[in-house]
């Protein structure tokens, strides 16, 4: 293509069309070949591979990877409604039936742009850099009191320096906002200026559709963000953040738990914070073993402060049964780095935290967040235990 060809719009539509008529091409970029795939034979996950192409795909990867923006069971669901075959664990819970019911009038061709924003955390990386943090949340805003009242709880109930996190929304329509993406490729991503409006004109062409502009799988994640010691500068440089996908929130409301969901999610990403502010990510275990403990421990923060009389004081079944729900999509890649812990072992560990906080003889007392740690990671072994029994 010509390298003068440069803005979007026009170049968008003519890949969205190419790509809809037949085998699909990689973006065009001034520094790599594009890789063919052919849309017929290959899975919906290995076409929106191919469509981003290597060097996207690994910028995306290192920086998913470097911030430890692994998937949510939320995010799973999502992957999974688009493509199961991609998945050898793929459950049916009322959260999975509920995304794939959002999707049934989408064409192989929204599903592979779809996986492909997702694999790159699109949305959530768009949030951070261009969304105010005083944004409401939701839609409509309808989830604004429920996060913003449950983020000033937590910042006292923990003993840990909070003041500089910043609460971000995640808005599925930040998709279809060009010059959002063009900066976010630019800043996050490290595009060029010709391939960073390449692809902002093609996911924002793609998500203008009035199909997509608040859908909620395109924003069906949430997460903790700390960018102190990246070696990137301009990730360096962004504030400490917990990122809230207006589609994971919705999600949890339409199958009936959106009166616990908000805090329960926002207590659990919450808790990685305490872990950040700790150093608690520092531990001899490696790989999934690691990721494992570092999930389950903010498991048990979020719920240490969920059941606490000084935290939320939730009814503690609704908790179980978000757990439930939310964890039950199933994390099956366990030698994944990635690997969040077996549905079982997450409802441990929230269990755990319960009775940690109902068994104590003082019940107005908040333990410090290193006791809190230290006694999980006694507690893990049998946390982790096989699930037969």
């Amino acid at each position: 293509m010509n390298k003068h060809l440069a803005w979007p719009i026009a170049i968008a539509t003519v890949a969205l069309s190419a790509f809809a008529a037949g085998p699909a091409q990689a973006a065009p970029t001034q520094d790599a070949a594009p890789a063919a795939v052919t849309a017929t034979t290959e899975s919906i996950a290995d076409q929106a591979r191919r469509l981003l192409g290597p060097d996207l795909l690994a910028a995306a990867t290192a920086a998913n990877e470097r911030l430890g923006i692994h998937e949510s069971p939320a995010l799973q669901a999502a992957l999974r409604a688009i493509d199961p075959s991609a998945y050898a664990c793929a459950p049916s819970t009322p959260l999975t039936d509920w995304v794939a019911g959002t999707i049934t009038d989408w064409t192989q061709l929204d599903k592979v742009y779809a996986y492909a924003a997702a694999l790159t955390n699109l949305a959530g990386y768009a949030s951070m850099v261009n969304t105010p943090q005083d944004s409401p949340y939701g839609p409509n805003g309808e989830f604004t009191t429920a996060i913003t009242h449950t983020f000033r709880d937590l910042r006292p109930f923990w003993d840990v320096q909070s003041a500089d996190i910043q609460l971000r929304p995640m808005h599925s329509a930040i998709m279809a906002d060009r010059d959002a993406l063009y900066r976010t490729y630019r800043t996050v991503l490290h595009r060029s200026e010709f391939d960073a409006a390449y692809w902002a004109g093609v996911f924002s062409t793609w998500a203008s559709q009035p199909k997509f502009r608040d859908h909620p799988l395109l924003s069906l994640n949430a997460y903790a963000f700390t960018g102190v010691g990246d070696p990137d500068p301009a990730l360096a440089a962004l504030p400490d953040q917990i990122v809230m996908g207006d589609g994971i929130l919705q999600g949890f409301r339409a199958v009936g738990l959106g009166d616990v969901a908000p805090q329960a999610i926002l207590a659990h990403e919450f808790g990685h914070h305490v872990q950040f502010e700790n150093n608690l990510f520092d531990s001899p275990l490696t790989g999934p073993e690691a990721t494992r403990r570092t999930e389950l421990m903010a498991d048990a923060f979020g719920s240490y402060y969920l059941a606490h009389s000084r935290g939320a004081s939730m009814q503690w079944k609704r908790v179980q049964l978000f757990t439930q729900v939310f964890y039950g999509v199933g994390d099956c890649d366990f030698g994944h780095d990635g690997h969040h812990g077996t549905p079982n072992q997450r409802a441990r560990a929230t269990d755990w935290a319960y009775n940690l906080v109902t068994s104590a003889p003082n019940q107005g007392h908040i333990l410090p967040s290193l006791t809190v740690a230290a006694r999980f990671d006694a507690a893990l072994p049998d946390l982790v235990a096989p699930d037969a029994h």
